[in-house]
């Protein structure tokens, strides 16, 4: 099956840190986990670690300062910083194949800053620029100092397990511009084939691909089939070799799932109400930090940056869990810590944790020892609740503020809304924030195809006095018009279609909720907020399935011996699934181990049997939408793997992770370039 992503790239990270051998353990321990090594480990050999800002943003999403230390990374500085000479102490160095990375490194290197020099490029290094660095270092004379020269294929972000991104910002905007020319394009889709080759290459899987025509996504794909196909065909290092002779892994081939971000604005735009989405639509996460900006009584503003640790079970345990639900849970393990300082601090002879240096010595051995052992453990909880406490606190603030759970509960039954009832939400008073109601307004116009244009003024008419900036609306109306997007799978809030769960009656939720932001200005420790949701545990968000999975379902699904067709509009015979299933069966497929090369969608379609595993269904994907995801869409996902029969196993990924601000920004761009 497919490994997991992150723990790949961690191993991968070890071996590069360990001179490009396997380290004492297998690596993945590493992964934010620095302690579990153990004290068998031999000891590494002391370095730096010198990266671009690219590198630098790979390393700090999964390690941090105590796991480059103990890969023997005694410091770790940019390639275009200013650095003193460290005579004596190898450099490893990590940057991406330019010719002005070649050229930093030829001075560090010409300017004998280090003992030796190990030099590792993120993706392939070109033959050109590789004969360009060895000009320059033979140049100096210090070509001998060059211990080795690596590609790593390792350019791209995993902010989740079975997350990546490649780090674009404003991908959709520059795909979209007018000021886009082809060799501009063409670059852009080399630079997305380039780092799909590295996650393919990491996982060491190559998939069966697939993506709808006409756009971006078919142009990644043909690339990224011909570039497959021409590295298993004329490389004397196949580098995919290791898993050839597994005869098991082959059968169970994951599809690769390309698509556009055309294909679902709504996703974008939504709001949403799991503690992960939550805190990335109003805080954003970059390089799994999240930083809240606070302001106090006095009106003076405090800023937090919060690290997203991979070994916080916590965070594991209810990312992808409802708010409210979270908010009891925090309270319940700050319920748990306290019943176990208490105890710690009574066997020690102290008040609290703080006073932990005054222990009774005249205590017995054995409670000074368990004391002593636990106190490191305890402190680190300790930490962890808080900052989970800090976050929710500022996360209720902002659901008060901004009526989130309001427009969350509308959204849910967007698509049975009237317009009056949208046009209320937008002259409440107590919705303060324009952007807010921005979103609302273009997700109700994408989840209703058959509206009247007199119902669209009136919604923007509303908007406008409201003082929202319209050109992101205006943006997403010549873009609909553009791709004649079909609505009932351009928005993710269909108004039906649920696949379980249960939000309960409208009015009771939004009573409760009411009830919760009139009692928030009391919220001052960790008792009130688990009262303050004491009473909403049940009140569960509906699990509809978002258009991307539903087109995932469809590549994935059960196929029929008439042929991959056949098999879909078998496998996708209800609701919003039929209609991605149609849209599937109109894609663009390629099998980079066939002989022959060509498209095999439509009539070729059955060419694709041979690949597939005797039942049809494919039980691995990796999907890729170029132009930016969310973690609304990688939690859909997530939730439909886990509840497929057997169990799925998805890879989810994007040209960069984008919260609704930001997209809305690029929106509001493209609207200015296209008015001229």
């Amino acid at each position: 099956m497919l490994i997991c992503l992150c723990l790949l790239l961690v191993a991968a990270l070890a071996r590069m840190l360990h001179l490009n051998s396997e380290p004492s353990g297998n690596g993945n321990e590493n992964y934010g986990a620095s302690e579990s090594k153990g004290d068998t480990a031999e000891t590494p050999i002391w370095k730096v670690l010198v990266f671009d800002s690219f590198c630098r943003d790979i390393v700090s999403t999964v390690l941090r300062v105590n796991d480059l230390r103990d890969n023997g990374v005694t410091m770790h500085m940019l390639l275009e910083s200013q650095r003193s000479s460290i005579p004596d102490v190898p450099a490893v160095y990590f940057v991406q194949p330019t010719p002005e990375s070649i050229k930093l490194v030829a001075d560090d290197i010409a300017r004998d800053l280090y003992e030796l020099y190990y030099v590792n490029f993120s993706s392939s290094l070109p033959r050109t620029l590789l004969e360009d660095f060895a000009v320059q270092t033979t140049a100096s004379g210090t070509s001998h100092q060059i211990a080795q020269v690596y590609d790593q294929y390792l350019n791209f972000l995993c902010p989740e397990e079975n997350m990546f991104s490649l780090h674009f910002s404003n991908a959709f905007e520059a795909i979209h511009s007018p000021a886009m020319t082809d060799t501009a394009m063409g670059t852009l889709i080399d630079r997305i084939v380039s780092s799909l080759f590295s996650v393919l290459l990491t996982l060491k899987t190559i998939p069966m691909i697939c993506a709808p025509r006409g756009n971006a996504a078919e142009m990644v794909a043909t690339r990224l089939d011909a570039k497959l196909r021409e590295h298993i065909m004329n490389s004397r290092h196949n580098l995919f070799a290791e898993n050839a002779d597994d005869v098991v892994a082959q059968s169970r081939r994951p599809v690769l799932v390309l698509l556009d971000r055309d294909l679902d604005l709504g996703t974008m735009l939504m709001h949403s109400w799991t503690y992960q989405a939550l805190i990335h639509d109003l805080y954003d996460i970059r390089l799994n930090q999240v930083s809240i900006t606070n302001a106090d009584d006095a009106g003076r503003i405090s800023k937090k940056a919060y690290d997203i640790n991979a070994t916080d079970a916590f965070w594991e345990a209810n990312a992808m869990l409802p708010f409210p639900e979270v908010a009891i849970n925090i309270d319940d393990a700050s319920n748990a810590f306290k019943r176990e300082a208490d105890e710690i601090t009574r066997m020690g002879g102290v008040k609290s944790l703080d006073e932990v240096s005054n222990l009774d010595m005249g205590a017995s051995t054995k409670q000074l020892q368990r004391a002593i052992t636990t106190l490191p453990e305890l402190t680190a909880r300790k930490a962890n609740i808080d900052m989970h406490m800090n976050i929710a606190t500022s996360l209720l603030d902002a659901i008060k503020d901004r009526q989130l759970d309001v427009l969350f509960q509308l959204e849910e039954q967007l698509g049975r809304q009237s317009k009056a009832s949208i046009i209320e939400a937008l002259n409440d008073p107590e919705k303060k924030n324009p952007q807010d109601k921005l979103r609302l307004v273009a997700l109700y116009i994408l989840a209703n195809d058959k509206l009247q244009q007199s119902d669209i003024d009136d919604c923007e008419a509303a908007l406008k006095a409201s003082g929202c900036n319209m050109a992101p609306l205006e943006y997403i109306h010549k873009l609909r018009n553009l791709n004649q997007m079909n609505a009932s799978l351009a928005s993710p809030a269909l108004g039906g279609g649920s696949t379980g769960g249960s939000a309960g009656p409208s009015g009771d939720l939004l009573g409760k909720f009411s009830s919760i932001s009139n009692r928030l200005a009391g919220f001052t420790d960790s008792s009130s907020l688990g009262s303050i949701f004491s009473n909403v545990r049940n009140l569960l968000p509906s699990r509809k399935q978002l258009p991307v999975t539903s087109i995932v379902e469809s590549a994935m699904g059960s196929r029929t011996p008439g042929g991959l067709g056949a098999g879909l509009r078998s496998a996708a015979s209800g609701g919003g699934s039929s209609t991605a299933a149609r849209m599937f069966e109109d894609f663009v497929h390629f099998d980079p181990k066939q002989t022959r090369r060509g498209n095999l969608a439509g009539s070729n379609a059955n060419a694709l049997r041979g690949s597939m595993p005797s039942d049809g269904a494919a039980q691995k994907a990796i999907v890729f939408v170029v132009g930016g995801g969310n973690y609304i869409e990688y939690q859909n996902l997530m939730e439909f793997a886990q509840r497929s029969t057997p169990r799925k196993h998805i890879i989810y990924g994007s040209t960069d992770i984008v919260n609704a601000s930001g997209f809305l920004a690029q929106l509001s761009r493209l609207n200015e370039t296209s008015l001229g």
